[in-house]
């Protein structure tokens, strides 16, 4: 849960984004089914406020394949080299085991992960807004029409997207899974048998989040295998901030959950300190948040087309790594295609690198470029089939060497009213990256205007509108300043700029 000041995650508009095709081929060829072990934990503010020797203990006790983090704070990458996963992607706060494609630049927030060559599972990471959090709203005496409407306003909202972006994905049968923080119940635990076992449950509830991702036909992986509320209520939030310090009218619920579609649970357990319902125990548990890990049979699916580029930033001379996917293919192989490195934005036929796929004995998935001829600046890489047709494309952008993270506004003034474009460089490329409007001189970093996140963009333009704004500015003085992934710490400002009246 966390109660932070953002009330509300909002999504920059990074310019020249692309809408996600998301049409899954026919599988050419059947996948063995594999268990895979998926993990959820919110690390509480970064993992190092109880002791991140106990977060990175947690993470390992569990043994997971995948890891979806809430609140890592910039630490995705150190958890992985930590703890060895080989993949992290801090765009979507997750470790693997398995190749990951962060889709975000394709228009979609969630990552494929390669289970087999060829052969794939989605998931998407879940954090909710967390204000008007509605356990507490039912303790304190608000009617259930009250807390649906809340819970609507607030949470359905944040959900819809993902289950609307998702459906054709598993509606052709991949294994979809979604999970996180929900800073909500479950209309599962809510029921007419639990009411009067925790103070709170005074009445049945559909809690709208949950109960729409059940709907749309997941299941709700705790549930499976602990399928009685009164004897395993399975509470993530929250035991203690840290243990033992508890409230003693805090309002114990299961908030942490995960879901999945188009796989058969196997188990699932908690992974959390000495108390009821834990699985796996670790002592002293760092978080205020308990996590889940549920075992999962999994047979991957044929994705689209993909492309992405490992790391999305280097420092000019270091080498960029191209991952793709070809579809149609029994394991993602591109037989005699190639990739063109081209300015972003730039057409296909004008390369400034070739690069060649396998031919029919190779499978290459990993192809290597070069940037040590390529000026600081942002690139596209375009994958393209033997006969010339583009099949995806990715970005990337080449840094000078010892570029610092840099925020600016795209004009010295401004109509009250009007949007202020923020011309984002060298952000770290984290999930929660977020962009704020500061009165000019502002030394308290709670004390902002607006906000928008980046996208976990390395480059680009996030336009705070009226909507992140919170309506039209007040004349005067104002900066910009870019804030590290959902913390309020600032490693950029811009310039001072003017808001007028007129």
């Amino acid at each position: 849960m966390t109660m932070r000041i953002k009330a509300r995650r909002l999504s920059a508009t990074l310019l020249g984004a692309t809408l996600l095709g998301a049409a899954i081929l026919a599988n050419p060829a059947a996948a063995e089914p594999q268990q895979v072990k998926v993990m959820i934990f919110n690390v509480w503010l970064g993992g190092d406020q109880v002791s991140m020797s106990k977060t990175l203990e947690a993470i390992r006790a569990a043994d997971a394949d995948i890891v979806l983090l809430q609140e890592p704070e910039g630490n995705v990458r150190y958890f992985a080299e930590q703890l060895g996963y080989a993949y992290a992607e801090p765009r979507q706060n997750m470790l693997s085991r398995f190749p990951i494609f962060d889709m975000t630049d394709s228009g979609g927030d969630f990552a494929y992960v390669e289970l087999t060559p060829g052969h794939f599972a989605a998931l998407a990471n879940i954090h909710l807004d967390w204000t008007e959090y509605g356990p507490y709203a039912a303790r304190d005496g608000k009617s259930a029409e009250e807390i649906l409407r809340t819970e609507s306003d607030l949470r359905l909202s944040g959900i819809q997207p993902y289950l609307e972006l998702l459906e054709p994905i598993a509606a052709a049968g991949m294994p979809v899974i979604l999970g996180g923080d929900f800073n909500s119940a479950s209309d599962l635990d809510w029921t007419a048998a639990t009411v009067g076992q925790r103070h709170q449950l005074k009445f049945p509830l559909a809690w709208p989040a949950a109960h729409a991702v059940t709907a749309a036909g997941y299941q709700d992986t705790w549930r499976t295998i602990h399928p009685d509320p009164v004897a395993n209520p399975g509470i993530t939030w929250s035991w203690g901030y840290p243990q033992p310090t508890l409230w003693a009218d805090e309002a114990l619920d299961r908030i942490d959950l995960l879901f999945a579609r188009n796989a058969t649970v196997d188990n699932s357990q908690i992974v959390g300190g000495a108390q009821a319902d834990v699985g796996i125990v670790v002592t002293p548990w760092p978080s205020d948040h308990q996590a889940v890990v549920s075992t999962l049979t999994l047979e991957g699916a044929a994705a689209p087309n993909l492309l992405v580029a490992v790391p999305r930033g280097v420092t000019q001379g270091e080498v960029i790594n191209l991952r793709l996917n070809a579809a149609g293919t029994s394991d993602g192989r591109l037989e005699d295609g190639w990739l063109e490195i081209l300015p972003h934005g730039g057409v296909t036929g004008a390369a400034l690198q070739t690069i060649y796929s396998n031919d029919t004995t190779d499978r290459r998935a990993l192809l290597d470029v070069a940037t040590y001829n390529l000026e600081p600046g942002s690139y596209d890489a375009a994958l393209l089939d033997k006969d010339g047709t583009e099949l995806a494309r990715a970005t990337f952008q080449v840094l000078l060497p010892g570029a610092r993270p840099a925020v600016s506004s795209d004009k010295a003034s401004y109509k009250s009213g009007e949007p202020i474009v923020a011309q984002v460089a060298n952000a770290p490329g984290n999930r929660f990256d977020w962009v704020a409007l500061f009165p000019a001189g502002e030394t308290d970093e709670w004390n902002y205007v607006g906000s928008a996140y980046t996208n976990g963009a390395i480059s680009g333009a996030v336009v705070l509108d009226q909507e992140a704004l919170g309506g039209p500015l007040e004349p005067g003085e104002y900066e910009l300043r870019l804030l590290l992934d959902d913390r309020y710490v600032a490693i950029a400002g811009s310039k001072t700029f003017t808001v007028r009246a007129e």
